[in-house]
């Protein structure tokens, strides 16, 4: 079951573009050469003095300023260096004086070849690894400064990364991991919460790009994950694409204003999430930029405003537990629906 809908999904992405006879033919390839580094994997350093980037070589890496963390960029499926998360976040982190690396594997995950860049994910995940390993062993950057933000696809490049080296990351935040093709699959081919030791997670698009099963420490499903507002009709595939790349638009604020703040309140499952079981008290915490590692653990529920400035604080008055007049199916009955087993458990070292 979960194969016909990882399946199904994938044939909506295809179906996106228009057909044109006079286009040619795509070049989809899953890529033979496994080695690192490769031609088709490139890094990117930026810092607060060079934003224009410079691409990373073994014998420039002391570009990186010293004593600054590290925040990795990963961008998703028909991306590249310059598109989400990197242009809604990458400037407002060098601001702040991080360092910045944004990885581009454009040419291995190009529309409309979608089964081929889930192929390809891995090998960039240990081609990052290895660039991340040699930063550590040379002490140009420290474990706990290592961040990796991946948006789509490259949340799942980010897990693949981690488990390419001796021992996970620090801090892993996805925005809004994929779905297609990761729906049922053994937890070490997509992200899961051993894959650092801090792993965040936005979800804006469960019923369709992003997935909707927790995947993280802690999984923030903002408007429940569902529709994000401004978007458009939920019956266009363009709408979609508006809801996933809200979860950027989002960590965005999250760094550009703490207040009043992205808050979400637990709640242990969809289920009781819907039937009011649980509510806001004193279970709350702060999504995004300032999440704390320490704390954050479990579902989060949170809405927004229609429109930026979009956090609303603390409050949860328009939180809704209905879509489109029907109620949101539980996450156990989801579960069954795609043939999910959700048996992921943190791993304490």
């Amino acid at each position: 079951m979960a194969l016909y809908w990882s399946l199904l999904l994938l044939m909506g992405l295809c179906l996106v573009a228009a057909y044109d006879d006079t286009e040619e033919e795509p070049h989809c390839f899953h890529i033979s050469d496994d080695k690192c580094p490769n031609i088709n994997i490139t890094f990117w350093i930026y810092t607060k003095s060079n934003r224009n980037g410079i691409r990373a070589k073994t014998t420039n890496l002391n570009l990186l300023l010293p004593q600054k963390p590290l925040k990795v960029l990963i961008h998703g499926f028909h991306g590249n260096r310059d598109y989400t998360p990197n242009d809604q976040l990458r400037s407002l982190l060098l601001d702040l004086d991080y360092n910045v690396i944004s990885v581009d594997y454009a040419n291995l995950a190009k529309e409309p070849c979608y089964s081929e860049a889930v192929i390809n994910a891995p090998l960039v995940g240990r081609c990052l690894g290895r660039l991340l390993s040699t930063l550590l062993y040379h002490r140009i950057v420290k474990y706990e400064d290592l961040h990796l933000i991946g948006f789509g696809l490259g949340a799942h490049v980010a897990g693949f990364a981690s488990n390419a080296m001796k021992k996970p990351v620090n801090h892993i935040t996805a925005l809004d991991p994929a779905k297609p093709l990761f729906l049922g699959t053994d937890p070490a081919k997509k992200l899961d919460p051993n894959d650092a030791k801090f792993v965040d997670v936005i979800h804006t698009d469960v019923m369709m790009l992003g997935l909707l099963d927790a995947v993280g420490d802690a999984d923030f499903y903002i408007n429940m994950g569902i529709s994000q507002p401004k978007c458009g009709p939920q019956n266009k595939m363009e709408t979609h694409y508006c809801y996933h790349n809200r979860s950027a638009v989002y960590y965005a604020e999250s760094i550009s204003s703490s207040s009043p703040g992205f808050y979400g309140y637990h709640c242990s499952s969809f289920k009781d999430f819907v039937s009011g079981v649980c509510a806001p008290k004193d279970n709350v915490e702060l999504m995004g930029f300032g999440v704390s590692v320490q704390n954050a653990r479990g579902r989060y529920f949170l809405d927004t405003n229609d429109g930026p400035p979009y956090a609303m604080g603390k409050s949860f008055n328009k939180l809704s537990r209905q879509v489109m007049g029907r109620t949101f199916v539980n996450d156990e009955l989801m579960n069954k629906m795609f043939g999910i087993e959700n048996k992921e458990q943190k791993v304490e070292a």
